[in-house]
């Protein structure tokens, strides 16, 4: 197995590289590519579309994957997902209208058991509405203002503290070049089966559709041009634990990023930390989280490569784990974004317009609770390519692995393939 494990590799490694956060750059960030043809592009789907007319459709995707640990069992899984959408304009420009999405997911994991001689079975269902809003978009000489009512996605400026759909209320307004935005909303209604919080010991995932932890979550944020192509960026992310087991967070972010050149773009950003424990059993810790990004583009195949590395607070003198609200993974393993450190680099292309891929290796090092010591756990690369066979159905394919440095954490590897058409 291990000469198996060190032949996907070596393969891969040759001709790839890493990733952190290259699908989360600002959208400011690509702001001045195409846009000229984007508004144009918009303009002409309003004047064909008949006013009012309600849009919508599905999509049905299947997907199956094949993964194993060191020297364990196999493990595959089946999914089978309907979405269904539904988008009724509320206005003759079609900026204010209503939106809302649901979906099924059914999923079948087996994996061998040499133990019991035969195979374990584990299946799940889950039903969600991960969007119900109203939008609205009020024009004035001045001002532009965008409101969002009702159940939706939202994410933070850094993309890894609060990233999930949520019910409350989003409001933006944009002033010549600066951009204001609030934001209020609650947890409690949301199906826990389609989000994981970070440590969270009290998630009921035994039903097809669980409520979620209890936390009233609030954001604002200011984004401002301060000259040319340069903006900074400033956050105030607050969660609040109305179950009392978990913790009250306070986040401030800022973010500086831009274009070096008509091609290279960067991001710094660093976010602070306040957690104290929300029954008042604990004192107020401190923790951090930063992050580097470097992109750059061709008009070769599409293509980009972007260079990133991204900080995680550990339990070390002075300062705390960083502790983020939603919990995503930042390695194939399983890393979360605390106490740890990535770096990686990420290359995308598109051979013809109908076939993306992207290829990605990061270097995953994490801080040990014990003595807060920093060890080197591994190497990872991820490989995705996606075909859009014609413009109801694609196929696509991916394989992941990582190569563990260290006795605690076994190498891993996965493969998958999965099929879908919307309607």
């Amino acid at each position: 197995m291990k000469k198996l494990i060190c032949f996907f590799s070596l393969s891969f490694i040759i001709f790839s590289s890493v990733n952190i956060f290259a699908t989360q750059l600002p959208t400011d960030f690509l702001a001045t590519l195409n846009t000229q043809q984007q508004n144009q592009e918009q303009e002409e789907e309003k004047e064909v579309a008949d006013p009012y007319s309600i849009a919508f459709g599905g999509n049905f995707s299947s997907g199956n994957t094949i993964s194993f640990y060191e020297e364990q069992e196999l493990f595959f899984k089946n999914t089978e997902n309907l979405s269904l959408w539904l988008k009724l304009p509320l206005s003759k420009d079609y900026k204010s209208f209503f939106a809302c999405e649901g979906f099924y997911d059914f999923s079948v994991a087996t994996n061998s058991n040499e133990e019991n001689n035969g195979t374990d079975f584990n299946i799940n269902n889950t039903l969600d509405i991960p969007l119900f809003k109203f939008a609205f978009n009020i024009y004035s000489d001045k001002v532009i203002t965008d409101i969002n009512l009702g159940r939706f996605y939202f994410t933070d400026t850094t993309g890894v503290i609060f990233y999930q759909s949520v019910d409350g209320l989003f409001t933006n307004f944009n002033i010549n070049k600066t951009e204001l935005s609030l934001f209020a909303g609650y947890t409690g209604l949301i199906n826990a089966r389609n989000t994981t919080y970070f440590n969270n010991p009290y998630n009921d995932t035994a039903n097809i559709y669980a409520l979620s932890p209890k936390f009233l979550v609030a954001s604002a944020r200011g984004k401002f041009n301060i000259f040319n192509t340069q903006f900074f960026n400033a956050e105030f992310f607050t969660s609040f634990d109305l179950g009392k087991l978990d913790y009250n967070k306070i986040y401030t972010t800022l973010t500086f990023n831009g274009a070096i050149s008509q091609r290279f773009f960067y991001i710094l950003q660093s976010t602070l930390g306040m957690n104290i424990k929300s029954d008042g059993s604990e004192k107020l810790t401190i923790a951090n989280l930063s992050k580097i990004d470097l992109a750059t583009y061709f008009s070769f195949l599409n293509s980009s490569l972007t260079f990133s590395g991204v900080y995680a607070s550990g339990n070390t003198k002075g300062i705390s784990a960083f502790q983020p609200v939603s919990e995503i993974e930042s390695s194939v393993i399983g890393h979360t974004f605390s106490s740890m450190m990535r770096a990686g680099v990420i290359y995308t292309f598109k051979p013809v317009d109908s076939l993306y891929i992207s290829l990605d290796s990061d270097g995953i090092c994490s801080f040990k609770e014990i003595d807060s010591a920093l060890i080197f756990d591994g190497i990872q690369w991820k490989i995705e390519a996606k075909w859009q066979i014609v413009s109801d159905v694609y196929v696509s394919l991916n394989g992941q692995q990582f190569i563990s440095f260290v006795d605690e954490t076994p190498n891993y590897f996965l493969a998958g393939l999965n099929l879908g058409f919307s309607f």
